[in-house]
C-alpha cells in the first residue's frame, strides 16, 4: 500500500465514525471572500541599503529525509509538496487533525541538499514548545514509509529579515523561485523563503547553521523579538500555541488560506474534507484579526497603535464579551433574559496593548467593543481592526440571529 493511501486510511477510520449533518442556513450576515490564487504578491527584487534582521529563538526545527520524505508530507499538511520537491524556497503549511481542526502551523523547508544516497532532506519549522508533540503526531503515520525525523533545534538559527524595497513579481513560479533564492543567497542562506504570510510585509525567513552570520549591507540594523511580535500581530498573523490551540483552531479562521498556507488543488490529505467543504461554502464567520486593548476611563482608538507601557497582561485564550450598547443596530443579551451570555471570540498571542483574537467579523465590521478579564481580574476593553492587507471583502446583509 503507498504512503498516500495508508494515510488516507487512517483519516477515513476516523472520518467514519461521524455522521454529516444537514446544515441549517440561518438569515444572518456572512462574509464572502473572493481570493485569487494568483493575485500580485511583492517582494524586494533588489539588496534595501535599509532593513533589519531579527533572531528568531522561540523557532524549533524538525529535520525530515528519506526516499519518502515528500509523498510522507504530502499526505499530512495543508500545502503542495511537489512546490519544493526540488528545491527552492520553502512555504507556510499546518498538519490538521481528521476532523479539519488545526493541530500544528508549520514552515516546511527544503534544505537544497541531497544525502549521500539522493534522498532529499526537509527542515519542519515550528513554535519550540510544540516541537515535541509534533514529532510524535507525525510519528504517528511513519508505518513503512522510508523516513528519518530527528530534531536540529540546536543546530540552526532562524531570522527574519526585513528590507524596505517591495517590488511586484511576475506572477512567473519557476522566475519567482529564482528571484527569493538569488535574494537569499545574496544573504549567505541557503534554506529560507520569502514569508508571504502577509504580501510582503513579513519579509524573508532564513535558517542559518548555528552562529553562521547573515551577510548583509551595512544599514541594516538588529532587531528585537518584541519588533517581530508587534509586525506580525498588527498584520492579523496567527502564529504557535498560543494563537493556534492545537485540535480546536479551523484552518480558515486562522487565515490560513490568506497566508498561502492551504493548496485547495491538491490531492487527499488528513483533515482536508471540512477544510474544502468550508471554502467552497465561502461562508466564515469569524476571523483572527488584531485588537487593541484599552482602559474603560480611555477613549476608543480609531486606529490601531501600539504600546508596550500598558498595565494590562491579557492571558492567550481569554473571553471576549461584548460591551453592552445602546445602538439597536448591535443587540447584546437582555440581563432579563435567562439564555446567559455567550462570548464573542477569544484572545490570542499579545504584545503591550495589541494582540490578536478570533471573533465574528459581522462585530469587528459594526465597531463593536468587547470586555475581557486580565490577568488580574480586571476588565479591559477591546476593539478590532482589519488588517490593511486582506483581500477586499463583500460583506452581505442580512437579517436574524444565529440559532
Amino acid at each position: 500500500m503507498s504512503v498516500q493511501r495508508q494515510i488516507g486510511f487512517e483519516a477515513c477510520k476516523a472520518l467514519s465514525s461521524f455522521r454529516s449533518v444537514p446544515c441549517r442556513r440561518t438569515p444572518v450576515s456572512t462574509w464572502r471572500v473572493a481570493l485569487p490564487w494568483n493575485r500580485p504578491r511583492f517582494m524586494s527584487t533588489a539588496v534595501s541599503n535599509s532593513g533589519s534582521f531579527i533572531h528568531l529563538p522561540t523557532r524549533g526545527l524538525l529535520e525530515i529525509r528519506g526516499k519518502d520524505a515528500s509523498k510522507f508530507l504530502q499526505g499530512l499538511i495543508t500545502n503542495h509538496m511537489p512546490r519544493i520537491e526540488s528545491g527552492g524556497p520553502g512555504f507556510l503549511a499546518a498538519f490538521l487533525s481528521p476532523k479539519g481542526r488545526v493541530m500544528y502551523d508549520v514552515f516546511i523547508h527544503p534544505t537544497n541538499l541531497r544525502t549521500d544516497d539522493g534522498d532529499p532532506t526537509y527542515l519542519i519549522e515550528c513554535d519550540a514548545r510544540a516541537l515535541p508533540e509534533l514529532h510524535k503526531h507525525i510519528a504517528r503515520f511513519v508505518l513503512r514509509s522510508k523516513v528519518k525525523m530527528v530534531g536540529v533545534s540546536e543546530s540552526f538559527d532562524v531570522y527574519s529579515v526585513l528590507d524596505s524595497s517591495p517590488s511586484i513579481i511576475t506572477g512567473d513560479i519557476d522566475q519567482d523561485r529564482g528571484v527569493v533564492m538569488d535574494r537569499l543567497n545574496r544573504m549567505n542562506v541557503s534554506i529560507g523563503m520569502l514569508d508571504n504570510r502577509a504580501d510582503n510585509l513579513m519579509g524573508y525567513r532564513a535558517v542559518v547553521p548555528k552562529g553562521q552570520p547573515l551577510t548583509l549591507p551595512e544599514g541594516y540594523k538588529q532587531g528585537t523579538l518584541e519588533e517581530y511580535h508587534v509586525r506580525r500581530i498588527i498584520n492579523g498573523i496567527p502564529e504557535g500555541i498560543d494563537d493556534f490551540i492545537a485540535g480546536t483552531s479551523l484552518p480558515l479562521e486562522y487565515n490560513l488560506d490568506y497566508m498561502n498556507g492551504v493548496d485547495f488543488r491538491k490531492g487527499c490529505y488528513v483533515g482536508q474534507e471540512l477544510t474544502i467543504r468550508t471554502h467552497h461554502k465561502g461562508i466564515i464567520r469569524k476571523r483572527v484579526i488584531p485588537v487593541q486593548y484599552f482602559g474603560s476611563d480611555e477613549p476608543e482608538p480609531e486606529t490601531i497603535q501600539f504600546n508596550k507601557d500598558v498595565p494590562h497582561v491579557v492571558p492567550p485564550q481569554s473571553e471576549l464579551f461584548p460591551v453592552k450598547t445602546e445602538d439597536a443596530s448591535l443587540p447584546t443579551a437582555s440581563s432579563s433574559s435567562a439564555r446567559p451570555v455567550r462570548a464573542s471570540g477569544k484572545t490570542g498571542s499579545n504584545v503591550g496593548n495589541i494582540g490578536l483574537a478570533l471573533v465574528k467579523l459581522e462585530d469587528a465590521a459594526s465597531g463593536r467593543v468587547f470586555n475581557v478579564m486580565d490577568r488580574d481580574g480586571a476588565t479591559v476593553r477591546v476593539k478590532a481592526f482589519f488588517p490593511t492587507w486582506w483581500p477586499q471583502q463583500e460583506l452581505e446583509e442580512g437579517a436574524g440571529s444565529e440559532a
